[in-house]
């Protein structure tokens, strides 16, 4: 009786989680007392064969008590990070971003160009799709910052709430610079997403740590 067969993948070919190496280990020892219980005297288990299965096996053994470390080495991770990032609540944070949030009539973004150009444009959209206001921004090289009225292109005053927004700037030969946006938030929680701490944004969502640019005190209110 050859022990064959007792694989190591889950049934879409992907790699097993740790309970299913642990079910597989289970089944390989089952296997093996059976058919240690039941080889022919005449003619035993080869011995090559019998260590080549036992060094196998091992494999997963360890495997399954390596995956159980790193889980909990995962856990004490964001479990500090998810500490360290509680400090954070209540501070203004400012991240990459295409949305914006117009809160008491006022929103304020920022936005990073590569090189100067000739024209800078900011699209205004509402959750419709529709452009609710265009304005000209600052031109120059680096870092800007613009704020919003909350008016939109007839000078009506748009309620509060989520807007996208997008910064488009280009050269007098009307080529495309490379542009960053972000946008600015209070941060009013965090939580552990996939492993990580993630910052909570109101009704900005969830932004990761890669995301943002700064941390700052929470900022007045005009």
């Amino acid at each position: 009786m050859e022990i064959n067969g007792v694989g190591f993948k889950t049934a879409d070919g992907e790699a097993g989680s740790s309970q299913s190496l642990a079910a597989n280990f289970d089944t390989f020892l089952a296997l093996l007392t059976t058919q240690l219980q039941n080889q022919d005297p005449l003619d035993p288990l080869d011995s090559e064969k019998f260590t080549e299965q036992l060094v196998q096996f091992s494999g997963v053994e360890q495997a399954i008590t390596t995956n159980k470390k790193l889980d909990r080495l995962l856990d004490l991770q964001a479990s500090n990070q998810l500490n360290g990032a509680i400090s954070y609540i209540g501070r203004t944070a400012e991240f990459v971003s295409d949305k914006m949030l117009l809160s008491n009539g006022a929103a304020k973004i920022s936005y990073g160009l590569d090189n100067a150009a000739a024209k800078t444009t900011i699209n205004i959209v509402d959750t419709s799709g529709r452009v609710v206001r265009t304005v000209s921004g600052e031109t120059g090289a680096g870092r800007h910052e613009f704020s919003w009225d909350g008016l939109d292109s007839n000078g009506s005053q748009l309620p509060d709430g989520v807007y996208n927004f997008s910064v488009i700037a280009v050269t007098a030969d009307n080529e495309t610079i490379d542009t960053v946006s972000a946008a600015f938030g209070e941060v009013t929680g965090v939580e552990i997403v996939d492993g990580a701490a993630t910052l909570v944004m109101g009704d900005l969502g969830g932004v990761s740590f890669e995301q943002v640019f700064a941390i700052r005190e929470r900022e007045s209110e005009a």
